[in-house]
């Protein structure tokens, strides 16, 4: 599975239909059925992919003046521009293949370990094994995820990774410190969502 060209983002259309898009595809029928929003069940897995989507523009088509910048925003690129964008860092996006791995760690050694942990400790909220041996996890539920979907892995990788607080046994923060706090400028379609949170190329390089 590839997180650029596959399709895995689950989103909600204007007229309310849902289904699952690839990123360069956040335009498509942008003039009658915009996409308006993910649509994970899960609130904090929607706040990191938004940010997922951000840091993808960001890195790929970030705008070189303010008038690129409002075109864009007036006029949305088309699906294939966008694909075209986001291709030449597609290798970086591989879930699972024979070589490097979108959120995993490539020196990880199975060796010595005598069991594996439940794919399910991934999701922040769920309370760890010295909690539940004292039967601390009082507000949470205790974890009865055994399985995940492709695309609820991927997701539950990057969350983990981008938002996760500091502290717990198996990983101490993320990559963003301890319990970050985002703000987003709100559009009306999840391209304007993601577009208006996107800077233009000098800013990025020269901050001040």
């Amino acid at each position: 599975m590839n997180l650029i060209h596959d399709a895995w983002l689950p989103i909600r259309r204007k007229h309310g239909e849902e289904t699952r898009i690839a990123p360069w595809e956040v335009t498509t029928r942008h003039s009658d059925n915009p996409v308006v929003a993910l649509a994970v069940p899960r609130p904090d897995f929607n706040g990191a992919l938004i940010q997922f989507l951000i840091g993808l523009l960001q890195t790929t088509c970030a705008p070189d003046s303010p008038r690129a910048w409002r075109t864009w925003l007036r006029e949305p690129p088309s699906p294939e521009e966008l694909h075209a964008k986001l291709y030449p860092v597609a290798y970086a996006f591989e879930l699972d293949s024979d070589d490097k791995r979108f959120m995993q760690d490539a020196a990880l050694q199975s060796a010595g370990v005598k069991e594996a942990t439940p794919i399910g400790a991934l999701l922040i909220d769920i309370p760890g094994e010295n909690t539940i041996q004292r039967n601390t996890d009082h507000f949470i539920k205790r974890s009865g995820v055994e399985k995940l979907c492709s695309a609820c892995t991927a997701t539950t990788l990057f969350t983990l990774q981008t938002n996760a607080p500091a502290g717990g046994q198996g990983h101490r923060t993320g990559l963003r410190g301890g319990g970050p706090l985002t703000t987003l400028i709100m559009g009306d379609t999840l391209w304007e969502t993601a577009w208006l949170n996107v800077l233009e190329n000098r800013l990025v390089s020269d901050p001040s």
